[in-house]
């Protein structure tokens, strides 16, 4: 039986691909002719008064955009660089040019995950979405006259504005290499487009063995994650710092697109894991979601006796949660959100390259 059942999953991915391919031929010629059409310049291009840097992938999902674009946010403003943040804010209920503000209600659904993400970690800097990146930029730059750099969040695929530097992130747990044009994979455009990139960044992610680098005949540099911190979700918990969780027992639970990388970067931390809880990307939790939650919690305390168990969830998570009504629900848990950095496998190689590549406005 299981032999059957195995063939018959085999057949069935073998039609489902069949299917695909004539609407996968379909999108990668409109991809291309889109991209053809900006090449050849008849397709217009707008410019900033300003340095734009984006940061995007080829693929559907993630692959650590948005971390990235915080590095970049943190190595500007280490050097006295005023730059600010503009996304498209996926998943947003609203539409047009917002700049984010975390004391609005229900500041995730008017702003997205992301965006918020970046103002509790940048709070002093300008955090904005819009999808029309043109129509946002040069609203930032109205506000904020004297900004040098403007990081677009997710936007390799948005021609219309000229960006000074395009960064390709790839995920090197799911390389472009090996993938397939969407919907037969998660392409969203033909391999061959990483060559607009003018600087590839390879991310690790947690994979710990030695990676061979793919030759892009472009700069590349390779990140990884690492735990940064700990953030409390309740004014009253004692501050934790990464060596706090070595070792000790932990409840994860979390609504983000590729969980393993995540759970295995807690790992790594050498966090004693004695549950995963798993949702939906950008999930909105229910009461049901967060009794589960509790009860599992009680449990997981009752297998250690009651030993100093905590309760971890992404930065992303934590941001929806503070927003739902029923976030008393978890009141009285130690609650933390996981800090989740991208650092560099070689930071001098890293510094230098972007220091080469924003030269002028170091000098500036």
């Amino acid at each position: 039986m299981p032999r059957i059942s195995r063939y018959a999953r085999q057949v069935g991915r073998l039609f489902l691909g069949l299917a695909a391919l004539p609407v996968a031929l379909l999108y990668g010629v409109g991809v291309s002719i889109r991209n053809w059409l900006y090449d050849r310049g008849w397709l217009p291009v707008y410019r900033l008064p300003c340095v734009v840097v984006s940061v995007g992938n080829l693929t559907l999902g993630g692959s650590g955009k948005t971390p990235f674009a915080l590095y970049l946010l943190e190595w500007f403003s280490n050097r006295g660089i005023r730059a600010a943040y503009l996304s498209r804010g996926y998943g947003r209920q609203t539409r047009g040019f917002a700049e984010v503000s975390l004391a609005t209600p229900q500041a995730a659904a008017m702003y997205g995950d992301e965006p918020c993400l970046a103002k509790v970690r940048f709070p002093h800097l300008p955090v904005a979405v819009c999808e029309d990146r043109v129509a946002g930029g040069r609203e930032l730059l109205q506000r904020y006259p004297h900004l040098k750099v403007i990081v677009l969040d997710d936007a390799f695929q948005h021609r219309r504005l000229h960006r000074n530097l395009n960064i390709l992130l790839i995920d090197m747990q799911r390389p472009i290499w090996k993938d397939w044009i969407f919907p037969l994979g998660r392409l969203r455009e033909p391999l061959r487009a990483y060559r607009r990139a003018d600087l590839i960044v390879l991310n690790r992610k947690s994979l710990d063995k030695v990676l061979r680098r793919p030759r892009f005949h472009k700069p590349t540099l390779e990140f990884k994650y690492a735990v940064a911190g700990l953030r409390p979700a309740w004014p009253h918990l004692p501050s934790l710092s990464v060596d706090d969780i070595r070792f000790r027992g932990v409840l994860v639970f979390c609504g983000i697109a590729r969980p393993d990388s995540f759970y295995t970067t807690l790992y790594q931390a050498k966090a004693y894991v004695l549950k995963e809880m798993r949702f939906p990307d950008h999930h909105l939790y229910t009461d049901s979601d967060l009794r589960r939650i509790r009860r599992a919690y009680h449990r997981c305390e009752t297998r250690l006796r009651g030993t100093n168990l905590i309760l971890l969830t992404t930065e992303k998570d934590l941001v929806r949660l503070r927003e739902s009504e029923h976030y008393h629900i978890l009141e009285g848990l130690p609650l933390y959100a996981v800090q989740i950095a991208m650092v560099p496998t070689n930071p001098s190689e890293t510094d230098e390259l972007l220091t080469r590549f924003f030269q002028n406005l170091l000098e500036s």
